[in-house]
């Protein structure tokens, strides 16, 4: 990290600042005690984005992954069912149940 960051400074003074890189050096800059925080404390993870983001990715894949299958529910009351049950199942989900349990 400390190799980071003298490049950052080294780098800076000779990029136009019109450049993208020279904006991204001066965000790198400009946030650096918060980019290498994680090296104090061995609890906190490299990305605190990609941990928050990964369970609303999570929660999401199963509908894109059947968004095609689903395009052709047949009728409007067969797409407001399909709806109405999954809908169900994620809130049983996210209040820590398991929809599956049902079926074992």
């Amino acid at each position: 990290m400390q190799q980071l960051y003298e490049w950052l400074n080294q780098h800076y003074l000779t990029v136009p600042s019109s450049f993208p890189i020279a904006k991204a050096i001066n965000y790198s800059q400009k946030r650096w005690s918060a980019l290498s925080r994680y090296l104090d404390d061995g609890n906190l993870p490299i990305d605190m984005r990609s941990i928050a983001s990964q369970g609303i990715e999570n929660q999401r894949r199963p509908w894109a992954l059947g968004r095609k299958n689903w395009l052709f529910a047949g009728s409007l009351r067969s797409g407001q069912r399909a709806a109405n049950v999954m809908t169900l199942i994620q809130s049983a989900k996210l209040n820590g149940l398991d929809p599956l349990c049902l079926f074992k």
